[in-house]
């Protein structure tokens, strides 16, 4: 993807929209100002867009992971076979279809570093949280492929 491109093209459609109130300067700068306040949330944005683009790819192809990762900067999807399911029970989660959704409400900063995290790991938000929630119910035993039990994050 080529988010510097979706974001500059937002950025003068912004721009544009906001030349409407006139040419005064003091609202041209105020406005300038504005606009390249909002580019690191609307990179986000762009970000966030390629998460749902791969979930919505992933549920397409049921037989592959579908995954953002980060090459130079730029989020792109990568679309891996699914392998056969783990041996050990504790990896058979990921064996499971992803049909199941939470929404979490987090302080900006800890999603900042889960955001921060999965870059670092190359892995979506999406794939790296379930990698956190998988590695800690490790412990749990499982039937199934399913978690059958309550545990604490």
């Amino acid at each position: 993807m080529r988010t510097e491109a979706v974001v500059a093209a937002l950025q003068r459609s912004l721009r544009a929209q906001a030349a409407v109130v006139g040419s005064d300067p003091a609202v041209d700068d105020a406005i300038s100002q504005l606009v390249d306040a909002l580019e690191p949330a609307l990179h986000l944005v762009v970000l966030q867009l390629a998460e749902q683009a791969a979930i919505e790819v992933g549920a397409q192809l049921p037989e592959h992971r579908v995954d953002v990762v980060l090459q130079d900067g730029e989020p792109t999807l990568r679309v891996t076979e699914s392998t056969a399911p783990p041996a050990d029970d504790t990896a058979a989660a990921t064996a499971e279809e992803f049909d199941a959704r939470i929404t979490l409400r987090l302080p900006p900063s800890l999603k900042e570093a889960v955001e921060r995290a999965a870059v670092t790991q190359g892995a979506s938000v999406n794939a790296w949280v379930v990698d956190a929630i998988d590695n800690r119910a490790k412990k749990i035993r499982r039937r199934g492929g399913a978690i059958t039990e309550e545990f604490d994050l």
